[in-house]
């Protein structure tokens, strides 16, 4: 049987990265029988395989985020795009978080916005367009895809359930992170039939305003069960998703269509999701 050791670079530059002989892999009991050295894309984490005796076998890469599409300032960006492209922005006058969440707007205009329903997306892109664009030296805003994320496509999700009508998000609440109940969701029932959704490992949840503080990402899959008519507060296990900024505060959330992909390890613990999400803590989210 094989074993692998993941090499992580979430960094935007390549990495050269050597394992030691004799380096153990993982709690496997394997050691490497050679030293290995490998290079790592920017943004990715590289599988290295060994058999059962610590030969090494394959490399690949598990992740890649360099983006492979320059659009010119204001072509759009379909949120649904699996390609990692991004739109450069050439007007940053102004206020710069303000330019970066105008830029996203015109970007993405068909991004379904619903603040009755507490439904966003194009602040979070915003954000993480903005800490990308610093780490990279550039200024543009990024597809999902080249951030590390997709859409959401679960019918079973609360996402989708509140986009038809099935259940009523009355608040969202984030308070602290890298716990049981880092989010607080109310929902009602408004259909005549019991509902069951999902809330998918990996869904973001954005600020609703720019004030620093960090979006949310849910640690696990979390089931919720609500009956026709019904109100209840359902508490979600999340982690914070930007070492930069602040830990929410009783902070008003919207539950966003994007999911956040596992590099590795991302939701082992908080300084997994951390490494995968921003690599360079002096690059603030304002």
């Amino acid at each position: 049987m094989n074993v692998k050791y993941l090499a992580k670079n979430p960094t935007p530059v390549t990495q050269t990265i050597t394992l030691r002989r004799g380096l153990p892999i993982g709690d496997s009991g394997v050691r490497s029988t050679e030293a290995v050295t490998v290079q790592v894309p920017p943004m990715s984490v590289r599988e290295i395989l060994f058999n059962e005796n610590g030969t090494p076998l394959v490399e690949g890469c598990v992740q890649d985020l360099t983006v492979t599409q320059e659009n010119e300032e204001g072509t759009p960006i379909d949120p649904h795009s699996t390609r990692r492209e991004r739109t450069v922005i050439r007007d940053i006058s102004g206020d710069r978080t303000e330019a970066f969440l105008r830029q996203t707007r015109r970007v993405y205009p068909n991004l379904d916005i619903d603040g009755r329903q507490n439904l966003g997306g194009t602040q979070l892109l915003a954000q993480f367009s903005h800490l990308r664009s610093a780490r990279d030296n550039t200024t543009a805003i990024f597809s999902p895809a080249a951030l590390n994320m997709s859409f959401e496509s679960r019918i079973d999700s609360v996402y989708h359930a509140a986009r038809n009508g099935q259940i009523q998000i009355d608040s969202i609440t984030g308070n602290g992170f890298n716990s049981a109940n880092a989010v607080q969701m109310r929902l009602t029932n408004t259909s005549s039939n019991h509902v069951r959704v999902v809330v998918p490992q990996g869904t973001m949840f954005e600020q609703q305003h720019w004030n620093g503080n960090q979006n949310l990402v849910v640690k696990e899959d979390v089931w919720i069960d609500i009956q026709p008519g019904q109100t209840g507060n359902f508490p979600l296990p999340a982690f914070c998703a930007n070492a930069s900024g602040g830990a929410p505060s009783n902070d008003p959330l919207n539950l966003t269509p994007f999911v956040f992909h596992d590099m590795g390890e991302s939701f082992r613990d908080q300084d997994s999701m951390w490494r995968t999400t921003d690599s360079q803590r002096n690059v603030r989210m304002r």
